[in-house]
């Protein structure tokens, strides 16, 4: 083997130097004592000094006879070489040469070629624990596995793994980190995908609904839908379907017929079939934008986009008998069984009552202005002021909560009790003369309604374009 030979070269260099510079003197010193040494020299510092013929000066030629002159100073004898000299410690017995020369020539061989075959394995080892990887294969159908290899080939890092090599229309995913590399497949599938009246199948590794149509060369206009939504994502085993969307606006004039607006009072209980018209309601006119939204050809919604009025539309007001509807709006106490729940202090029953009509800027004698609600008495028995309840003695006319506001000749004379205001003369007429009970309520129970009352009343005349003075 080259490497065995290289390593017996160098062990017979070594050899060959050794055997040049430590078992030879060939450049070096060597002087041999016969004479005893002195008790002096064997005591002196530095060790035993040598005996006879044992002794053996070991030392650069150059510095010989210094080293020869300085023992012959100290010791008394000549040629006795200085015991401090730094090559003196490497002569050894040509016995001992013999036995490490043996040694070397015996056990060299045999630990280089351990040495240099372990070095050899370690080389082996570090470079290939520094092309080695650890990587994590998985698929999107769940299998994963973790190598650890020196191949950087993708698919042959897979087939290691022992997942199932990815097709063509597969998706690889690869990441590179510090600590792990990791290759994910994304496994293909088919979607089925229903457009324009057909059936198509996209391959596809996923995705949002979008995406996936276009994978498939599925284009979408701005307008058409898809189920699932755009943006939602495409699992394996759904299908999608492209509904394509069109809209049609245009604008036409339509024709507002007149609302009719009913309001119920108890006035006609004697003719409750008669309707009374208070306004005459007309149709109105409006410009309209609609947009109609087509679904794969089909007409889906209509939608109005806009309206503008061109004639405006006037309602259709009428009045119409309703049982125990109150004429007046005035508010007072609860009505339990047909009267006041509370503040009751005087009942007069079986009285009779009259009707009467004035304009619509007409006062009664107490300064108030007349509206529904508004009673004309005798002062001297209800003073101005009084919340009243009136209704029929059988029930089935209401007048409801009024104030005492006015007299006239009939209640003073005692013709009659109470003369009730209404705001046609057609009515009064209808109700000329009912008997009524009615009931007078405590001041101080009428009080807790008289602001509700007076707010009212500033609506009644502001539509009349009229201000309670």
């Amino acid at each position: 083997m080259p490497i065995l030979a290289f390593l017996r070269d160098r062990r017979d260099a070594v050899l060959r130097w050794y055997s040049k510079n430590v078992f030879t003197t060939g450049t070096k010193c060597c002087i041999m004592f016969n004479n005893s040494v002195p008790a002096a020299a064997q005591a002196a510092p530095g060790g035993r000094a040598p005996g006879a013929g044992a002794a053996a000066l070991c030392c650069p030629l150059s510095q010989a006879a210094e080293h020869s002159a300085a023992a012959t100073a100290r010791y008394g004898m000549a040629g006795l070489a200085c015991r401090a000299c730094p090559i003196r410690r490497f002569m050894l017995e040509p016995k001992t040469k013999e036995h490490i020369r043996r040694w070397f020539l015996h056990h060299l061989p045999k630990y280089g070629t351990l040495a240099a075959s372990l070095a050899v394995l370690l080389g082996v080892i570090a470079v290939t624990s520094s092309q080695l990887q650890v990587v994590t294969v998985s698929d999107s159908h769940g299998k994963s596995a973790t190598v650890v290899s020196a191949e950087h080939e993708v698919v042959a890092l897979i087939a290691q793994a022992g997942i199932t090599p990815s097709s063509t229309a597969d998706e690889l995913v690869v990441t590179e980190t510090d600590d792990n590399n990791s290759i994910h497949i994304l496994r293909a599938f088919d979607v089925p995908v229903t457009v324009d009246g057909r059936t198509v199948d996209v391959v596809t590794t996923g995705g949002t609904v979008e995406e996936v149509l276009r994978d498939g060369g599925i284009q979408l206009s701005e307008d058409d839908e898809t189920e699932p939504a755009r943006g939602e994502t495409v699992e394996e085993g759904q299908s999608i379907t492209v509904h394509r969307v069109t809209y049609d606006t245009y604008t036409v004039q339509e024709t507002v017929p007149a609302e009719v607006v009913t309001e119920y009072t108890s006035l006609f209980y004697r003719q409750q079939d008669y309707e009374l018209v208070l306004q005459q309601g007309s149709d109105g006119l409006d410009e309209v934008t609609y947009r109609d939204k087509y679904v794969d050809g089909q007409l889906a919604e209509t939608t109005e986009v806009s309206r503008t009025t061109l004639v405006g539309m006037v309602q259709h007001i009428v009045k119409q008998y309703g049982e125990t509807v109150p004429v007046s709006d005035f508010a007072g106490p609860e009505i339990v069984d047909g009267q006041p729940a509370e503040g009751v202090v005087q009942v007069y029953t079986g009285q009779r009552s009259t009707g009467y009509s004035a304009s619509a800027t007409a006062k009664g004698a107490s300064g108030r202005r007349l509206s529904y609600g508004t009673v004309a008495v005798n002062p001297n028995v209800i003073p101005y002021g009084t919340l009243l309840y009136i209704t029929s003695d059988d029930g089935r006319f209401v007048y409801g909560y009024a104030y005492a506001a006015d007299t006239g000749t009939a209640m003073m004379t005692g013709h009659a009790f109470i003369d009730l205001y209404y705001e046609t003369y057609e009515e009064s007429v209808k109700n000329a003369v009912i008997p009524v009970t009615v009931y007078v309520i405590d001041d101080e129970v009428a009080a807790q309604y008289e602001e509700e009352n007076d707010a009212l009343l500033d609506a009644i005349l502001a539509e009349r374009g009229l201000e309670d003075e």
